[in-house]
């Protein structure tokens, strides 16, 4: 492999070639490793005694008891039968209390004994493990996919704790609605460590997915569609305040910031001025980012009450603060969000009782327009506009099919900002792809096309899409509209940080080299900021993970330009490079200027002139 895009792949070869053989002895087992002493339970010890089954409408039974066979299994288990697919994850599941704290950054580690009779799909994981809290929102301590053979087999799944567990509502929650499966259940163990070990360091199964091999044919051709689509000739023609061209002198061009959206989240409460705690944090994005989503601070709810003076979390002042920083640094901001499409706070569960929800809704879209306008760069006017149940179950069933179009209208009369829509769990195949295909297809045959679709990519070790269906869905949502955006990336692969930023690294490559796509965005990318802490591309202290090397590697280094050319006899600059904002430095008659000039992908062939003014000059 000569070509210099695979250096960061160069490194891992001898740890893939030991990682295969391992994966095809044990794909879905557990890892033989014992857990390590330490910790304390935070279940009971006949925790799955106490489980409590739930399935709709007749998809599954479940029962807890005694096995017959004399097969050197378990002496109990839970056996569960799920007989087709249920409308949501959740329409079977097994919930068992959470008895003891948990803080968040704590590492946890779930272990259980389980097998599979009549096994899922081939290819597809049997069912979700997750520790949330059950209040609104069921804020998510961890989470990770599982799938049993045949044969009984330790599972081992870590994580680190996003929040802290609220006594009396955490649970653990087996999510099992998706797949028809037989399953069976024992032996659970879930303790706590706190701190006291790394999560790479707790036990967890091998996984693996198509086309992570460090010659896989697809990464070849994506990388040659990055030289092809990303990098192009740029052309620059350097005056003086004469008007005379500068010939013969040395320019040296450098990236400072990708057109391409590579960034992620931020809070705002992160920029109060004067506040020193989180200066690591402002520099990380600076280094790294060529753009930012506010995480919460736009939302509708949060939005309003900042407005009205906020907490010691949200505060208008600090978005504004927020903001100017960005502003004064290039880095483009994204309004997130102005309309969601599922039911939760802001958006009542009260139907047709409900006479104030579309204004409601609308009322939060004329805020964010006029309050966020003046600084984000483009909106996601609907978030979750089919949400996660089949049928959809969203805000269009009390207000018409007609109101997503109503508020796209609505959102291009107060603002010429790019509107987005934007929905999760595209790439995985089932009915939430085929829901927001429809949906997208309804609004571009009826006259309200957005200007992007988002495609949210909240993955964990059980839903790692293989890069090459990541670029066949992407083909597929680019048929409707050619503007595309990875807006909400984050993965946890429960402590294997080497195949999360194998992950990581293969999907910034095949997102970057999709001609349709128009940024990539982190979702969790600061260990100490996020709901999913384990996701983190930056620990605590700020130093960076194997896939913060990654980042680092591509994003900030490999696809950021740093040439020097000297212009021609009409003074012109000719180079090639990615597109973006750049730093030129001129140096002409022992003397040198400093300019700022975007050079966009589209940018017509003839070259721009730029004029060095006199005092320009050093």
């Amino acid at each position: 492999m000569t070509h210099p895009e695979i250096r960061c792949i160069a490194r891992a070869r001898k740890r893939i070639a030991c990682l295969l053989l391992a994966w095809l002895l044990a794909t879905m087992a557990a890892a033989a490793a014992p857990p390590p002493d330490g910790g304390h339970p935070v279940v009971a010890a006949d925790a799955l005694a106490k489980g409590i089954f739930s399935a709709e409408d007749g998809l599954a039974t479940g029962s807890f008891g005694p096995r017959a066979a004399d097969d050197g299994g378990p002496a109990a288990c839970w056996s569960i039968d799920v007989a087709r697919p249920g409308p949501r994850l959740w329409s079977v599941q097994l919930s068992i209390p959470i008895e003891e704290p948990v803080a968040a950054g704590d590492a946890v580690l779930i272990s259980l004994w389980a097998r599979s009779p009549r096994p899922p799909p081939s290819g597809t994981p049997g069912g979700i493990i997750a520790i949330e809290n059950k209040v609104p929102g069921s804020p998510k301590l961890g989470m990770g996919g599982f799938t049993a053979d045949g044969d009984w087999r330790r599972i081992d799944m870590p994580f680190l704790s996003g929040v802290e567990a609220i006594p009396g509502k955490a649970m653990l929650v087996f999510q099992l609605g998706e797949r028809p499966q037989q399953l069976e259940i024992a032996d659970l163990r879930v303790v706590n460590y706190g701190r006291s070990v790394k999560l790479a360091d707790l036990p967890h199964a091998y996984v693996h997915y198509e086309g992570r091999a460090p010659d896989a044919a697809w990464r070849r051709e994506a990388l040659a569609r990055i030289e092809q689509h990303r990098v192009r000739e740029h052309a620059v023609r350097l005056v003086n305040a004469s008007g005379e061209p500068l010939r013969r002198t040395e320019v040296r061009a450098r990236l400072r910031r990708h057109e391409f959206l590579f960034g992620g989240t931020i809070k705002a409460e992160f920029f109060k001025p004067g506040d020193t705690r989180w200066e690591r944090y402002r520099d990380t994005v600076d280094r790294h980012f060529s753009g930012v989503v506010f995480e919460n601070d736009l939302k509708p709810g949060v939005l309003e009450a900042s407005l009205a003076g906020g907490d010691d979390h949200s505060r208008w002042e600090w978005t504004e603060a927020a903001a100017a920083w960005c502003d004064d640094r290039d880095l483009r901001i994204r309004g997130h969000y102005m309309v969601p499409g599922v039911w939760g706070s802001f958006a009542s569960r009260d139907k047709q009782g409900d006479s104030g929800l579309r204004e409601r809704l609308l009322g939060h879209l004329r805020l964010i327009a006029t309050k966020a306008g003046p600084f984000v760069h483009e909106f996601d006017v609907i978030n979750h506009p089919v949400g996660w149940t089949n049928p959809p179950q969203t805000v269009r069933d009390v207000l018409g099919r007609g109101f997503y179009a109503d508020v796209i209208r609505t959102a291009r009369s107060l603002t010429d900002k790019p509107l987005w829509i934007n929905e999760d769990r595209t790439f995985n195949p089932g009915f939430q792809q085929d829901h927001y295909f429809s949906c997208v297809q309804q609004l571009v045959d009826g006259g309200t096309p957005p200007d992007g679709i988002g495609i949210q990519g909240h993955f964990h070790s059980g839903s790692l899409v293989p890069p090459e269906e990541l670029l066949r869905v992407s083909d597929r949502f680019a048929t409707l509209v050619p503007a595309l955006m990875l807006t909400e990336w984050d993965v946890m692969t429960n402590g294997d940080e080497d195949l999360q930023a194998d992950y990581l690294r293969d999907t910034l490559i095949a997102a970057y080299s999709h001609p349709a796509y128009r940024g990539f965005l982190m979702w969790v990318w600061w260990e100490g900021a996020g709901w999913r802490p384990e996701a983190a591309l930056f620990r605590r202290d700020g130093t960076e993970k194997p896939n913060g090397r990654v980042w680092r590697e591509l994003v900030s280094e490999q696809w950021r330009t740093d040439a020097t050319a000297t212009t021609d006899a009409d003074g012109v600059l000719r180079f090639r490079g990615h597109a973006g904002l750049y730093d030129l430095t001129v140096t002409h008659d022992g003397k040198t200027a400093m300019l700022e000039h975007a050079l966009p992908l589209a940018a017509p062939n003839t070259a721009a002139t730029l004029t060095v003014a006199q005092d320009a000059w050093r």
